[in-house]
């Protein structure tokens, strides 16, 4: 993400030094809980020189629009240290509507926010996708649109190993746009054989499974590529829970934590 924000010239920010995703959930009391996508730190652990705060954001949104001077306020906050706000979007139009200024309340505190289209995010080939799967999952998202783009792709997470292949895939299809799932669904059942039981899964062909199973098995898989293990009652939690949109947010989650106590905070 650092390196795409680099290779955009959009920051300039010192070289060789550490870079750290961080788990980040807070809030501005007494209101509200504080959640952004994803927040990176640039420098030494604990004395950071510079963070981002990361959005992916599909579409415009008037309710997104406020929160995201929230977000560098806390992060400030935590780790008094500048912030920027990068928001990653599918389409140019949603790229134009991020990258206007926000005020607030405030009179001398506004942000402007970075915002990364599809002009600025590389078309990633099939060879590429190993090196960089988090690259290809956002070129799938701002390209995929593109058939021989999207079944590159595909085809290049297949070409990992599992369960790597499956968490990036899964990934990938949890940030493009809703339109461009439907395509990525007929891709992995057509091209992705050796998968099927992954597909059958996630796309409900074949085999039968409870409505929520599929996601639990992404989520176990996720958590096993990130290395975070679950104790037996976080295993029961998980395994038990019928609600899919807590399981989709522990997805979510899952993605940037290295610690189990951190999906369930």
């Amino acid at each position: 993400m650092l390196d795409l924000v680099k290779q955009a010239k959009l920051l300039d920010l010192p070289e060789g030094l550490p870079v750290q995703h961080q788990p980040f959930e807070k809030n501005d009391r007494p209101s509200r809980e504080l959640r952004p996508d994803l927040v990176i730190t640039v420098g030494a652990p604990g004395f950071p020189q510079a963070a981002l705060v990361v959005e992916m954001q599909l579409r415009a949104s008037a309710e997104k629009r406020p929160q995201l001077p929230r977000y560098v306020a806390a992060t400030w906050l935590h780790y008094s240290c500048p912030v920027w706000v990068v928001v990653i979007c599918p389409d140019q139009n949603t790229a134009g509507w991020a990258a206007g200024r926000i005020a607030t309340e405030l009179d001398t505190f506004h942000i402007d926010p970075i915002a990364i289209g599809p002009d600025r995010i590389p078309v990633v080939g099939r060879r590429q996708v190993p090196e960089a799967p988090h690259l290809a999952a956002l070129s799938l998202m701002a390209h995929g649109q593109d058939p021989e783009v999207a079944l590159g792709i595909v085809r290049g997470f297949a070409d990992m190993p599992r369960p790597h292949s499956a968490f990036y895939y899964e990934h990938a299809y949890n940030i493009v746009a809703e339109a461009l799932r439907t395509k990525l669904e007929e891709i992995v059942t057509t091209e992705w054989p050796v998968y099927s039981p992954f597909a059958k899964e996630h796309f409900g062909k074949g085999v039968a499974v409870g409505e929520t199973q599929g996601e639990i098995k992404s989520l176990l898989a996720v958590l096993d590529v990130r290395g975070v293990t679950l104790d037996d009652v976080q295993r029961e939690m998980v395994t038990e829970c019928t609600d899919s949109t807590q399981i989709l947010e522990w997805v979510r989650r899952a993605a940037f934590i290295d610690d189990a106590a951190e999906l369930f905070v």
